[in-house]
């Protein structure tokens, strides 16, 4: 008895924590309203476990065997007040619970005037983004502001994906020929995960992606400076020879803005020397892992339709290394962010 009675006050006062310890780990206004439903479930948890436990311990102390109790206590063959109102109590907890999720639900479902707009493809297993307003494209991270609503506008160009950045918001399904809309907020600058949440093929697991959000300033800065953005010259024969192979051999699936590459098979790689990662939010985007996934990026992702290149040298995958790093902003750096 006395150990029943310590574990339901130690879930009670757990409640508190547990409530700060989700509003602590995003201040995002989506995941700040789950939290406030998330506190009445664990609350209603746990009155009707105190109830119930209580109720059995009260029951197995109350009508304990003593010695010399030889006969059948009395037998109890029904209560219909009782049965009543163990009826009506979960009832009106799941209403109550259906009420607060139903306004939650078309608060968050409520579109926002000023929103940004994002459109999302999936693709297996990456994720292409287009910027309509500011005619920009990425890939694999998205940029956004801190303080503006973002709606992200999400389809599929193959399977069913599904587009969830937990730290900010819920998911939406990416499904060939349909469009979702999710909507969200970052508050605060930082470099924030994301993942495909539907079972999609062999490298599901590694379908992922990073939204990086900015400062106001620094957010606008980024569009002004990508809309006017041409790829730099190679400005030593390192680059120069990286350049004369991604033509030769890269151009056909990728894009690089201000260049004869226009492919749309692949990522745009515009701005690969800004990524923070590659392989779509998977591995650190280092010399290392870069030479790696160009020699064969299916023996790092599997199912990767990007073919392998095993006749390039090394000094092939240098001269290449160095002129993707080339490709970049100047005065960006998204790999300070912190992780969220």
């Amino acid at each position: 008895m006395p150990r029943i009675l310590w574990s339901v006050g130690a879930t009670v006062l757990a409640i508190p924590a547990l409530a700060h310890n989700v509003t602590i780990l995003s201040d995002a206004p989506v995941n700040q309203e789950i939290a406030g439903l998330l506190v009445w479930v664990l609350v209603f948890s746990v009155i009707v476990f105190g109830v119930v436990a209580g109720a059995l311990a009260y029951t197995v102390w109350k009508f304990r065997a003593r010695p010399g109790d030889d006969e059948l206590p009395p037998q109890v063959h029904g209560n219909d007040r009782m049965e009543i109102v163990w009826t009506l109590i979960p009832l009106l907890i799941v209403m109550v619970l259906f009420v607060l999720t139903a306004q939650t639900l078309v608060k968050l479902k409520r579109p926002v005037a000023g929103a940004m707009v994002v459109e999302a493809t999936g693709w297996q297993f990456w994720w292409d983004f287009q910027y309509p307003d500011e005619g920009l494209r990425t890939a694999g991270e998205l940029v956004i502001p801190v303080g503006q609503t973002v709606e992200v506008r999400i389809t599929s160009g193959d399977v069913i994906h599904s587009f969830w950045p937990p730290s900010l918001t819920g998911k939406a399904d990416a499904i060939p020929g349909e469009v979702n809309r999710l909507q969200f907020l970052a508050t605060k600058p930082g470099n924030y995960y994301g993942y495909c949440a539907e079972l999609c093929g062999d490298s599901h697991a590694n379908m992922r992606f990073r939204i990086l959000a900015l400062e106001r300033q620094d957010y606008d800065r980024f569009v002004e400076t990508y809309r006017a953005y041409t790829a730099p010259e190679p400005i030593s024969p390192l680059e120069a020879q990286g350049k004369e192979l991604f033509d030769a051999q890269c151009a056909a699936c990728h894009t690089v803005k201000g260049t004869t590459a226009r492919g749309v098979i692949g990522p745009d790689l515009s701005l690969f020397g800004l990524r923070t990662t590659l392989g779509s939010g998977v591995w650190e985007n280092t010399p290392e892992n870069l030479k790696r996934w160009i020699r064969d990026s299916a023996a790092m992702k599997p199912g990767s339709k990007m073919p392998a290149f095993p006749q390039l040298s090394d000094a092939d995958l240098e001269a290449l290394t160095a002129y993707l790093y080339s490709l970049k902003l100047d005065g960006f750096d998204f790999a300070q962010l912190p992780r969220y």
